[in-house]
């Protein structure tokens, strides 16, 4: 193939020869864009390429055309049927046989390979063609081949069989060569496949092997799949049931309102509570996360300490802690254990306490107010048993909580109320459920004292206005009592003075005269024996003016130290003959070393006496008298006397002292008056107690120096 040469003219040699038509594009060009420009030189290019360059195609791995230039269309053809690029298929069948080999030896020796003189035509007409073929790039790392087609000038029929006859030769080693290296891998293939023969024949008998063992191994497995059917049934319902539970679990943890956590022994958050979130900002993405990653609103810095501490003793922990938000929870961390009693991380609760802990602080106030009350408070149940008693209360009753806790109020009432017929007041009041009040007359467990006490009993009634409880309230008012007694004594004695000042003036004058005449009669030998009683009867008389005049007189107590048991001692000698004529024997038991006392003799003299009279005259039928005195202690002398007696009953117990009050059919009842003046004039105590048909017991302190 041939091509005529690019002539370029000398533009100088033209000269004039160039008209303005050929210069107007040169001067249009001079004037367009660069984009523009860019555009003609592009166009320009492929042009020249494809006017004046052989044809060239280039191809790939696959041999797919990927790009021509020139008129390499010539020698391209559409192929039938799919479309499809590849180059033998698009080249007429000789030379399409001939590229393949060209191809083939440029690729496998990676270099210009270069057919001269070959006709692609049947018959040896046409243009002879000039192939070259070779690597798109030094290191065709792409794989792309160029393939150039050049046409050549046509030859003698001698020179072209020469060139026809070269080529064959080089087609034909080409092809020995190739059927040799194909015989070569075709043996090796052999050799292969019957090694992979004996192979399979052995992989076949140790697959049949294996077949009577899978048989085998099926029927094994038949067996354990229904096991596994049953087993599956089984795990099935537990899953139902453990579904069951865990939704249970779910709904007692979130009805419960009690923030919990979960925690693994590395102190991982496992589960919580959606209460918990109050506390901790934990969301579920935070499952898995340690503990001392979250933040909590607590004002509690040993928290992970304490966990760590439940971890390694497996003891709970109790806390009240409070939050940033003010509230108050009871926090508790226990060990989570499993069924194996293995610890498997521990458990946090949190329960609100706020209102309780507000509701404490009320109570505590309440009860802080009861316990210091001056007041005896005591609270019943509805039943009437004693459920609560303040430190007033055993103070001035002398009973011990444990003594009156859990007894019926009637009971108690009963054993240390004067009055019963006020019990039974109480007792209708608490069954009806109706307030009392009132007061009562008790008496102090180990003393053996009376006290007086205004008491006041309600009920106590919840919202619904239903009583649960009664309340007991009571004030010591002895002190006032004892006033009101003494206020009303000496009103008395105010106008028994008077009266009896009175009464002794005037009995006496007559009393006088009288006397006087009965004590003429006797002289003048009358009658002896009305003599005698008229002369008893008037001293008799007497003696009541005397008592009488003492009430009225002015008290001028010259007081003195004094033995006390030298005065007991002989009032007991001046009374023990009355004692015997009436059958009364005295028993003494009387401490030797005591104390002066400063007294008045004469008067304690007369309230020994006024005692012992009233003793013998108490056992008309004979008896005995217990009379004791000892030290009580430093500062005080006891002495006591005890009869056996009738008794006093205890409606006129209480009205003993009071003036003209006896229980004797000719007693004037000034004398145990008399006597109570005195031992107080003393600055002493006198107390009586007594028990109708088993005696009376006097007991008198009186202060020592």
């Amino acid at each position: 193939m041939s091509a005529d040469p690019i002539k370029f003219s000398d533009p100088s040699a033209q000269g004039s020869a160039m008209d303005n038509s050929s210069s107007a594009p040169l001067l249009d060009s001079m004037h367009l864009k660069p984009s523009e420009m860019l555009k003609k030189d592009d166009s320009l290019y492929s042009s020249l390429i494809d006017e004046y360059l052989p044809p060239c195609i280039l191809v790939n791995m696959q041999n797919d055309i990927i790009h021509t230039s020139g008129p390499a269309n010539n020698y391209l053809s559409m192929p039938k049927g799919k479309i499809s690029f590849n180059l033998f298929k698009m080249l007429p069948p000789q030379l399409s046989l001939v590229m393949n080999t060209a191809l083939q030896r440029a690729r496998k020796e990676n270099a210009k390979v270069v057919f001269h003189n070959f006709n692609p035509e049947d018959g040896g007409k046409g243009p002879l063609l000039h192939i070259t073929i070779q690597p798109f790039s030094m290191t065709n790392e792409s794989g792309l081949m160029a393939i150039f087609m050049e046409e050549g000038v046509t030859t003698d029929p001698g020179g072209m069989d020469r060139g026809v006859n070269h080529r064959a030769g080089y087609q034909i080693r080409d092809l020995e060569k190739e059927l040799q290296l194909f015989q070569t891998k075709s043996q090796a293939m052999i050799e292969e496949l019957e090694t992979a023969n004996h192979s399979l024949l052995s992989a076949n008998e140790e697959l049949l092997h294996e077949n009577k063992e899978l048989q085998s191994s099926y029927e094994q497995l038949h067996t354990v799949n229904e096991e596994l059917l049953n087993v599956n049934i089984e795990l099935q319902r537990k899953n139902q049931e453990l579904t069951e539970l865990n939704n249970d679990m779910d709904n007692f943890l979130f009805s419960t309102k009690i923030g919990t956590l979960f925690l693994d022994t590395d102190m991982r958050i496992r589960r919580f509570t959606p209460s918990a979130t109050k506390l901790f900002h934990l969301m579920n993405v935070d499952i898995g996360r340690p503990i001392h990653h979250i933040t909590n609103q607590l004002k509690y810095q040993a928290l992970h300490e304490d966990i760590k501490k439940v971890l390694s003793t497996s003891r709970t922990i109790e806390r009240e802690i409070q939050s940033t938000g003010n509230r108050w929870y009871s926090m508790r961390i226990l060990p989570y254990r499993t069924m194996e009693n293995y610890i498997r991380g521990a458990v946090l609760t949190f329960v609100d306490i706020t209102e309780l802990k507000q509701a404490g602080k009320e109570l505590e106030k309440l009860s802080y107010a009861i316990e210091q009350s001056p007041s005896m408070i005591t609270i019943m149940d509805i039943h009437g048993n004693i459920e609560y008693v303040n430190p007033a209360f055993t103070k001035k009753t002398g009973h011990e909580i444990q003594d009156v806790l859990f007894r019926n109020v009637k009971d108690y009432l009963t054993e240390n109320t004067a009055s019963l017929s006020q019990v039974n007041e109480i007792l209708n009041a608490l069954q009806s459920g109706k307030e009392w009040s009132g007061d009562m007359k008790n008496r102090h467990k180990h003393e053996g004292e009376w006290y007086w006490e205004s008491c006041s009993i309600l009920p106590i009634k919840n919202r619904d206005g239903e009583i649960i409880h009664y309340l007991k309230m009571s004030e010591d008012i002895t002190d006032h009592k004892k006033t009101e007694e003494l206020l009303r004594k000496s009103e008395m004695l105010s106008a028994v003075g008077e009266l009896a000042a009175g009464i002794a003036h005037e009995i006496r004058n007559p009393l006088t005269a009288l006397k006087g005449f009965v004590q003429l009669m006797k002289a003048q030998g009358g009658n002896e024996k009305y003599i005698s009683i008229m002369l008893s009867e008037f001293t008799r008389i007497e003696h009541i003016i005397n008592e009488l005049l003492l009430l009225s007189k002015p008290k001028i107590i010259n007081f003195q130290p004094q033995n006390l048991l030298l005065i007991l001692n002989d009032v007991l000698l001046l009374i023990d003959t009355q004692a015997i004529m009436n059958q009364v024997h005295i028993v003494t038991e009387l401490e030797e070393t005591l104390p002066l006392v400063n007294c008045v003799e004469n008067q304690l003299k007369q309230v020994f006496i006024n005692l012992l009279k009233n003793a013998i005259e108490s056992m008309p039928g004979g008896g005995s008298i217990y009379v004791t005195m000892k030290r009580l202690d430093d500062q005080s002398i006891s002495i006591q006397i005890r009869d056996e007696g009738c008794g006093i009953p205890m409606d006129k117990l209480q009205r003993l002292g009071e003036p003209f009050f006896t229980t004797k059919e000719k007693g004037t009842g000034l004398g145990m008056m008399v006597s109570f003046n005195i031992i107080e004039g003393h600055k002493g105590k006198m107390f009586i107690t007594s028990e109708e048909n088993k005696g009376t017991t006097i007991s008198i302190i009186l202060p020592s120096m």
